[in-house]
């Protein structure tokens, strides 16, 4: 967790405080407070050097709220005092998290790759900060992502992420980091509809590599039967693959078109949390087990 191995937080982790159930639609004072001094410190207090990060920090969370201020300074205060002010009282989470995204990706650029040691660092200080609070999100691959559930999430999404990095896999990257961001902002059905198109350009890439006989527009049905046929899966291994190949084949696509591939039509159509939960985790499995094969398999 990178925090200090100070006295009470050994004694909470001896009696079995640990937090593994997380909320998400408030974040306390003190962690708000923390979460400043990180950003201080990767970015430091405004001055020559760091201006244009912070002014691209303001100028983007005061587009974002469409204000020309986020909040009062004194005379001679600088952005920086302007960010951290408002941060401290604004009361839309998603806001709030959304800004946190923002500053770290500034502080990336901001410290560059001879710092990178740093940087990771401090992530994984606000990460432990959030994680101590009991607050379900993440930063991880550049963006903030909502965590349901720690086990889960640290046996199943992050290798997802480690792995979909290959450059390779940017465009499944990009929508399986989209799918959470859509979740982190309830929009459930269009996370489905992102976490679909991640599995497929997943196996659009293996299935480019390995020359399998599919077209480009061709569904998640076909690219999975390619997979089976081409022997990517041998025979020999296919009995014990049967229900591997019926999730795959009834699982992340089957969810996205019957809840998110299609139109709602005349119904409304309500996709529920949990439901986008499970297809998150699932999509992320799968994206394990196939890049995985593929390194493992000539």
């Amino acid at each position: 967790m990178a925090l200090p191995e100070i006295f009470s937080r050994r004694k909470r982790r001896a009696s079995g405080e640990a937090v593994d159930v997380y909320t998400y639609h408030e974040i306390p004072n003190k962690l708000r407070v923390q979460v400043i001094q990180i950003i201080l410190e990767g970015l430091g207090e405004f001055d020559y050097a760091n201006r244009e990060s912070w002014g691209i920090i303001v100028r983007t969370m005061r587009k974002e709220k469409g204000v020309f201020e986020l909040a009062k300074v004194g005379y001679g205060q600088d952005i920086d005092m302007e960010f951290g002010n408002w941060l401290l009282n604004e009361k839309e989470t998603e806001i709030v998290i959304d800004a946190i995204e923002v500053a770290f990706a500034e502080i990336s650029d901001f410290l560059g790759g001879y710092k990178r040691a740093y940087f990771e660092k401090i992530c994984n200080e606000l990460n432990g900060r959030f994680q101590e609070a009991g607050i379900g999100y993440e930063f991880n691959s550049g963006q903030m992502v909502q965590i349901s559930q720690q086990v889960i999430h640290d046996q199943v999404v992050k290798p997802a992420l480690h792995l979909l990095s290959d450059r390779r896999f940017k465009a499944a990257q990009d929508e399986y980091l989209e799918a959470h961001s859509l979740f982190r902002n309830s929009k459930f059905e269009q996370s489905l509809v992102e976490c679909g198109k991640a599995f497929e350009s997943v196996l659009k890439v293996i299935a480019g590599v390995r020359k399998w006989d599919i077209g480009p527009n061709d569904p998640a049905s076909k690219l999975i039967a390619a997979a089976f046929n081409s022997g990517f899966i041998p025979t020999y291994m296919q009995a014990q693959f049967n229900s591997l190949r019926s999730m795959l084949e009834s699982g992340v696509p089957a969810v996205r078109n019957r809840m998110g591939g299609h139109g709602a039509g005349s119904t409304p159509r309500t996709v529920d949390r949990h439901l986008a939960a499970y297809q998150l985790h699932q999509t992320a499995a799968a994206i394990v087990f196939l890049v995985e094969h593929d390194k493992a398999t000539p």
